[in-house]
């Protein structure tokens, strides 16, 4: 799967998620002040380096990823399915 980081950006806006700014963006997660998911992505404008590893740091299937980035699925759906797997108590 290739992914630009400009698509990885939109995504940290979509879900509200804190950014960092170190040698990398760090992106966190919060669900109830509590850190859910950390990912981070390297600066610049092209590709996104380890997008499947992105993808798996969202904890989402491919096609759930795409529909994250595409745009179907919003914060309230992403975090129906963290919940369903376990990831966020209900």
């Amino acid at each position: 799967m290739q992914l630009k980081a400009r698509q990885v950006e939109k995504i940290y806006e979509k879900l509200g998620m804190e950014i960092t700014k170190t040698h990398h963006k760090l992106a966190f997660f919060r669900y109830n002040s509590k850190v859910i998911i950390k990912t981070r992505l390297s600066h610049g404008s092209g590709d996104a380096k380890a997008a499947d590893k992105i993808r798996q740091d969202f904890r989402l299937s491919e096609k759930d990823f795409c529909d994250l980035r595409d745009c179907p699925m919003d914060k309230n759906r992403y975090v129906e399915i963290l919940k369903q797997k376990g990831i966020i108590e209900n």
